[in-house]
């Protein structure tokens, strides 16, 4: 018999990895979904890895009752969709929480932004609007590069780089007419002066308020299929490393100003010539922490068990940089248009760098590609581990030069 429960809304992709995290410390999890259905655009899980499963059909009341007779120890979110949920039913149940206060600010990216100014952190410009008008006087003020996106987006989708106020307008009309990927309807969307400056992975995990760096990330971007900053990788940083330093302190600030006293987050910041400035943060685990046990000993998961149901063992170790113990990548390929995929050309080069380590085909030929935009349109992902940072960084470049046109054989869809 276990010695306790945990509730995770929405255990699906990395927090699934929650099942084990905590069964580890003799804990077993709750399976809360947030909606009947599961969540857009991700697999399936083993139910049989949860103790219970529950279902939230909107009446808040019934699913609070029903968790409670549970006794669970803790509410954790494990997705974007379940950051609302977990604060609503951790509150209820006075359970270690973020509470409801700013929940929308943990979600909308508007409110976020500004959540963040109002109590000094520095922040980007910004205007939430659906007029079009308003949209086109503001970025003639504005001048420059402006982003607009979906107020509750995800994976990057819907996010587009405007130069021109006109272009800003046809964004606009464009998200009008689609729903999120969560399949929100989009009614409004957020305009943001486009930051100059590399973006970072900032991962973390807070308890009662302390907040301890699990991770951090380099991004490597490149401008292709009509995106200004499509990532190509994400490059694991040490500790000790500039500006991981400088990034964490400006971490804290958010989130303080946000209200994430418990729990993991995910933030992505960029380093502007005025310093950092958050682009937006996720009060959840981050999509890559199934990494983490192999190239630090441990990560999010790890360390949210212990937040949750070892806080002293937490306070205990807050504090301590994380040992990285070789340098890591994570990368994607890109593809260049759409069509159906008839083959690649050059994956089995991929597999001779010296740092390979593993290669996921997520489009496989004969199936339909499309070109790459957002998080969820790569082909394929590969991960690079080496004991020398100069050769892992080389066979990042090498994957840029291997990927693009020449990648791929792509014939039109019908045919």
């Amino acid at each position: 018999m276990s010695a306790f429960r945990v509730a995770v809304v929405d255990a699906f992709g990395t927090s699934f990895g929650f099942t084990g995290a905590f069964a580890s410390v003799g804990g077993e999890v709750i399976q809360v979904r947030s909606s009947p259905a599961p969540p857009v655009g991700v697999d399936p899980v083993d139910n049989r890895a949860f103790a219970h499963v529950l279902l939230h059909d909107g009446e808040l009341d019934v699913l609070a009752a029903r968790l409670a007779a549970l006794g669970p120890a803790a509410v954790v979110a494990g997705r974007e969709t379940g950051v609302e949920l977990a604060d609503a039913l951790s509150e209820r149940l006075g359970l270690a929480s973020n509470g409801t206060a700013l929940s929308s600010a943990r979600r909308d990216k508007y409110v976020q932004i500004e959540t963040i100014k109002a109590q000094g952190v520095p922040g980007m410009r910004q205007l939430r609007t659906g007029d079009e008008a308003e949209l086109l006087a503001w970025h003639e003020k504005a001048g420059g590069t402006v982003v607009v996106k979906p107020l509750r987006g995800y994976w990057g989708a819907g996010v587009s780089f405007c130069d021109l106020p006109q272009d800003s307008v046809a964004a606009l009309r464009r998200l009008r007419s689609r729903r999120t990927v969560l399949g929100e309807p989009i009614t409004e969307v957020v305009a943001q002066e486009y930051l100059v400056g590399a973006e970072y992975i900032v991962n973390t995990v807070s308890c009662a308020g302390v907040h301890q760096l699990t991770d951090a990330w380099r991004t490597e971007r490149i401008q292709a299929n009509g995106v200004r900053d499509l990532v190509t990788a994400q490059v694991l940083l040490r500790s000790d490393e500039q500006p991981v330093g400088e990034l964490f302190g400006y971490g804290r600030r958010v989130l303080d100003a946000l209200g994430i006293r418990y729990g993991a987050a995910h933030l992505e910041i960029k380093l502007t010539p005025d310093g950092p400035r958050l682009v937006e943060v996720g009060a959840r685990v981050s999509g890559l922490p199934y990494y983490t046990a192999d190239v630090l000993g441990e990560g999010q998961l790890e360390w949210t068990v212990d937040a949750y149901v070892r806080p002293e063992r937490f306070r205990a170790r807050a504090g301590r940089p994380y040992q990285r113990r070789h340098a890591f990548a994570w990368a994607a390929l890109v593809a260049p248009a759409s069509g159906r995929l008839r083959g690649y050309r050059a994956l089995d080069q991929l597999k001779q760098l010296a740092s390979f380590r593993s290669l996921t085909v997520l489009v496989k030929p004969d199936d339909a590609i499309t070109a790459t935009t957002y998080d969820r349109e790569y082909p394929a992902t590969l991960t690079l581990s080496h004991p020398v940072d100069a050769v892992l960084q080389r066979d990042l470049n090498t994957v840029r030069y291997l990927d693009g046109p020449g990648m791929y054989e792509i014939a039109p869809a019908a045919d």
